[in-house]
């Protein structure tokens, strides 16, 4: 070979090495970035347990404060000096859920680069529902039996440790964010680092309507699966706001959603529309299954094109006396002039202001076992102005819970936390919200109406509401 090309193919070798020598560099300089130091960990949960022992709206906050300290600083122990923020969730969730509060939590990172596996789920009962897919072999309403060999129930036990809740069926609705990231939570095998990324394969059993199968997928990024996942069909998904009518009655389905941005506006032009086109109302039904949106001004604006005259509900809620609190305390017209860390209860009013379009329609309320948040909190309010008129099934979440969240952002775990200050302290509100007609539902009931093959609650409640007219 003449001395020329050998020159030549030196350089392009060397060239070569050199290029894959600096994207290695270059993708190791990025994944020491993404790491966290323990200290970093470690301050993260003491701030949080810091606001359980001064201002957590329960008389053994510092009990509980010192016991979450304590499991805590086992689990540190066993947690290396450098880790991945999704690392850091596993070490700092698992004592966060032994407070029982599903508003008290640490949201799992996700980075673009976390592998996740191609579908997303729902959890009914404890079966596994596709909701979602971004391979052709897994479609939208199929069930997951194993992956990789290890059981539904198995996973389960395996990641319900990473969710908050006073019982099962509540912590079992954070499940869904979680199951995709199976290959980060639960895969013990972690990749080098690498300058392309490299897919892992999963073996799934599924059932179908065509029955049970075996199939092979692989994982992708938590970048790519939105973009992946929009070619295929998904399972029907609830808007923030929408109404049918049947007959004489109206249907007013609400979502969970958030009045930030522009969505007020929109809202509020939705709900003037809406009751201007159906004055003639004779019944109206709000659907309010599944809602846990936080915010009370969402039903205060629908509620007040509903009522003749001003009408007001006293409430009663619990705050620590803190200088932490002080805005809080105020909101719900206590005097704040020094801290004393006692639990005070206070009362306040849900005061309801007509307004134009008013309808005027005989107002039901349809709710499922999953309605929470300030949806509890109106539905609860309903019933103290008009009578029999809420169907469903009891809540889950107690009438007397926790509320007044505040979401904290932790830039280097990369993650929200989420904190509540205050809790409802009714005389009888330790158990969940009871409808005045009880929907008996089963599993199979709950699949059918999360596919959108059948809506049995909903057909049950329009047969009560005829039967009273």
């Amino acid at each position: 070979m003449k001395v020329g090309t050998k020159l030549i193919l030196i350089f392009v070798i060397s060239g070569i090495v050199i290029t894959f020598l600096l994207s290695w560099i270059i993708e190791f300089y990025k994944y020491q970035n993404r790491l966290v130091l323990i200290d970093d960990v470690a301050k993260a949960f003491e701030d949080v347990n810091s606001l359980v022992r001064k201002v957590y709206p329960r008389t053994d906050r510092e009990a509980l404060a010192e016991n979450t300290k304590k499991l805590f600083e086992s689990s540190l122990s066993k947690m290396p000096k450098k880790c991945l923020p999704i690392d850091a969730f596993k070490y700092v969730q698992p004592v966060l859920s032994t407070l029982n509060d599903q508003n008290l939590r640490m949201y799992p990172p996700v980075e673009p680069v976390y592998s996740v596996l191609p579908f997303s789920v729902v959890v009914i009962d404890g079966r596994v529902i596709v909701s979602s897919s971004a391979v052709e072999s897994v479609k939208a309403g199929d069930e997951i039996v194993e992956i990789n060999s290890k059981s539904v129930d198995k996973l389960i036990s395996e990641l319900i440790v990473f969710t908050s809740g006073e019982d099962y069926l509540v912590k079992e609705q954070q499940l869904t964010s979680l199951f995709q990231l199976v290959p980060e939570l639960l895969d013990k095998k972690k990749d080098v680092v690498g300058i392309f990324y490299k897919q892992k394969e999963y073996n799934v059993k599924l059932r179908s309507e065509n029955g049970e199968k075996e199939i092979n997928v692989k994982t992708l990024t938590a970048f790519s699966y939105p973009r992946e996942s929009a070619q295929y069909p998904a399972l029907p998904s609830r808007s923030p706001f929408e109404f049918t009518r049947n007959g004489d009655i109206g249907i007013l389905k609400l979502g969970t959603f958030q009045l930030s941005g522009t969505m007020f506006n929109r809202y509020r032009e939705f709900l003037d529309n809406t009751f201007v086109q159906n004055r003639d109302l004779k019944v109206l039904l709000l659907d309010l299954r599944g809602v846990s949106s936080r915010d009370f001004t969402i039903f205060k604006e629908l509620y007040e094109h509903l009522v003749p005259n001003k009408v007001s509900v006293k409430r009663r809620i619990s705050v620590v006396n803190t200088a932490y609190n002080m805005d809080l305390l105020e909101k719900y017209g206590f005097e704040f002039t020094q801290t004393t860390g006692e639990l005070i209860r206070l009362e306040f009013e849900h005061t309801f202001i007509p307004r134009d379009p008013f309808v005027n329609a005989d107002v039901w309320i349809l709710f499922d076992r999953y309605t929470s948040n300030a949806a509890l909190d109106f539905i609860y309010t309903f019933k103290k102005l008009r009578k029999s008129r809420t169907i469903g099934e009891p809540t889950l979440m107690k009438i007397n819970h926790t509320t007044e969240l505040n979401f904290r952002y932790d830039d280097n775990l990369m993650t929200t936390f989420s904190f509540p200050t205050a809790i409802f302290s009714e005389d009888y509100g330790e158990s969940g919200l009871m409808p005045d007609f009880t929907i008996d539902m089963d599993t199979e009931k709950r699949i059918q109406y999360i596919k959108g093959e059948g809506d049995y609650m909903l057909n049950e409640a329009l047969k009560i509401i005829n039967s009273d007219q």
